[in-house]
C-alpha cells in the first residue's frame, strides 16, 4: 500500500510539474519593448499599436533612428533629449505629460485602442521644480500588463505619488544621477514601488554619450541580484512571472 501510495503521489507531482512547464511554455505575450537609448522606447502591443516614449534628439552622441514610426507618442517633460517628437513618422498622436507654459501637468487618463494611458506628476528635481521644471510619470496599461516610465524623475516618490502610480508590473526607471535620481535613489524608488516583474535601468551614461554628468550603469547593479543582461535591445513582455523577485533588465544601448 505504501509502494502504490508513493508511486501516486510521484504521478501527481509529475503530472503538475508538466501543468506548471506547459503554462510557462503557453506564457501569453502581450507586446514587445525595445530601447532606443536615453529614456527612449518602443512598446508594441500584441495588436500592433506603437507606442514612442520620450524621443530623444541630437547632440548627445547617440545614434538617431531612421525610419522610426508610431500611433501615439509621450512626452514627460520639454527637454531636447525627451521631446524630440520630429523623429517618429506615421503622423501618431502626442500626449504631452506637461501644459504648454511648462508650469503644470496636463491630466492624462484615456483608452488608446488597445492600451490605455494616463500619467502622475512629478518633479525633475528635489526642490519641487524649483531647478529643473516638472516631470511627468506615464503608465501604461496592455493585455492586464502595466508598464510605468518614470521621465527624469528627480526625487524620492511620496505616499500620494505612490498610491497614484499604483501597481506596477515594468518598471523603467532613470539610474544616472546628475539631472535624474542617481543609483542609490534609484534602488530607493525601486523598493518603494516593487514593480513585479522587470526593472530597466534607462538614462545613464554609454559609450560614445557627449553629457559628461552622467553615472554609468556599474553603480546602479552593484549588489544586485537578478541582473538579466540581454543581447537585444528587444525584449517580450507577459504577465506570467518566471521567478519571485523582479527581474533587472539590461539592455544594450546600440
Amino acid at each position: 500500500m505504501k509502494r502504490r501510495h508513493l508511486a501516486s503521489t510521484l504521478v501527481v507531482s509529475v503530472m503538475l510539474l508538466v501543468g506548471v512547464a506547459t503554462r510557462a511554455a503557453a506564457a501569453p505575450v502581450v507586446g514587445k519593448l525595445t530601447w532606443l537609448g536615453q529614456s527612449c522606447f518602443v512598446l508594441e502591443t500584441a495588436a500592433g499599436t506603437r507606442v514612442v516614449m520620450d524621443p530623444f534628439g541630437k547632440g548627445l552622441g547617440l545614434e538617431l533612428p531612421t525610419g522610426l514610426r508610431a500611433d501615439l507618442v509621450t512626452v514627460s517633460h520639454e527637454h531636447p533629449d525627451h521631446n524630440n517628437v520630429a523623429l517618429v513618422g506615421g503622423k501618431p498622436k502626442v500626449i504631452r505629460g506637461l501644459t504648454a507654459d511648462r508650469k503644470g501637468w496636463t491630466h492624462v487618463d484615456e483608452k488608446f485602442r488597445d492600451l490605455t494611458v494616463r500619467s502622475v506628476g512629478v518633479y525633475h528635481d528635489d526642490k519641487r521644480g524649483a531647478e529643473r521644471g516638472l516631470d511627468t510619470v506615464f503608465i501604461f496599461e496592455v493585455g492586464g500588463l502595466r508598464i510605468a516610465h518614470l521621465g527624469d524623475l528627480g526625487h524620492a516618490l511620496d505616499d500620494d505619488q505612490l498610491e497614484a502610480i499604483g501597481f506596477v508590473d515594468v518598471l523603467l526607471v532613470p539610474v544616472g544621477g546628475a539631472t535624474t535620481i542617481d543609483a542609490r535613489q534609484a534602488t530607493r524608488v525601486i523598493d518603494r514601488l516593487r514593480p513585479r516583474l522587470l526593472v530597466v535601468p534607462m538614462h545613464y551614461k554609454v559609450e560614445g554619450m557627449t553629457a559628461k554628468d552622467l553615472e554609468p550603469l556599474a553603480p546602479f547593479l552593484e549588489g544586485k541580484a537578478n541582473v538579466q543582461r540581454e543581447t537585444s535591445r528587444t525584449i517580450t513582455l507577459s504577465p506570467v512571472k518566471p521567478r519571485p523577485a523582479a527581474d533587472i533588465v539590461v539592455l544594450p544601448a546600440r
